[in-house]
């Protein structure tokens, strides 16, 4: 079995993927290409996923391993917002749940994507990171 990867080192791995590209509207475009991950089909998306605080309705689910690592599924309606959420959802997926509750991310202003973003959508973000925090709180299976 692989060592779990910690957010902070996780963090930095992505950081250094999408940094070398320079033109920021080429960076966000790769992000959510390469971020989008396999999403939740419509037909398992129930209401209790939905991430209170984002316009964009993003579906956020979270199960723990049996050594004690927590697995994330993601989805929104909008492609822009589930790449997004992705980038977030790829930092804490599979870490150590004893690393996540006290993790913030710096992600998005150092990949300057808080730039190209609204305050809404950045709230929406944020909202995805801390409810991600609350999963890896959650006792026995998780979410």
């Amino acid at each position: 079995m692989a060592t779990p990867v910690p957010p902070t080192l996780r963090e930095e791995e992505l950081k250094q993927d999408f940094l070398p590209v320079s033109d920021p509207q080429e960076r966000l475009a790769l992000v959510v290409e390469a971020c989008a991950g396999g999403g939740i089909p419509a037909a398992d998306r129930q209401d209790a996923d939905l991430v209170l605080g984002c316009v964009s309705r993003v579906w956020l689910r979270g199960s723990r391993t049996d050594d004690g690592r927590l697995h994330l599924a993601w989805d929104a309606d909008s492609p822009l917002v589930r790449g997004l959420a992705g980038l977030i959802c790829r930092i804490y997926d599979g870490a150590p749940l004893e690393g996540i509750p006290g993790f913030r991310s710096s992600i998005l202003e150092a990949l300057k994507l808080d730039r190209q973003l609204s305050p809404t959508r950045l709230r929406g973000l944020h909202a995805v990171e801390s409810r991600i925090r609350r999963l890896a709180l959650e006792p026995g299976s998780g979410a």
